[in-house]
């Protein structure tokens, strides 16, 4: 995986942690982060420092090790796994019981 794809994996992950938070890309400037510069990175357009890392780590409430799960999976992330994370992350975003409840049956179920 090269570093554009990573980028890329990053602002992914990054999306999923920030509606797993139910915070919306603007929610972050109360942590001094231009909401226009977050998309970017969201976007994998921008290549992080480290303190910007860390400081989303502490809002996020993970680690780095966690932040960067992507790159633990299989060595590359298809496609298909990047749908399910952002369908899983819209469903907990809407915060609707039942979808939610539907949810963790069928995790249950499959895992």
């Amino acid at each position: 995986m090269d570093a554009k794809e990573i980028q890329k994996q990053l602002g992914l992950r990054l999306r999923e942690l920030r509606l797993m938070k139910h915070l919306r890309q603007e929610d972050l400037e109360k942590w001094d982060f231009s909401y226009r510069y977050y998309g970017m990175v969201e976007r994998g357009l921008v290549n992080p420092s480290l303190d910007t890392l860390l400081r989303l780590c502490k809002i996020f409430d993970v680690n780095l090790s966690e932040l960067f799960r992507f790159l633990e999976i299989d060595g590359k992330p298809t496609d298909e796994r990047e749908a399910v994370a952002l369908q899983i992350s819209k469903i907990l975003k809407e915060n609707k019981k039942i979808k939610i409840k539907k949810l963790k049956i069928f995790l249950d179920d499959i895992l």
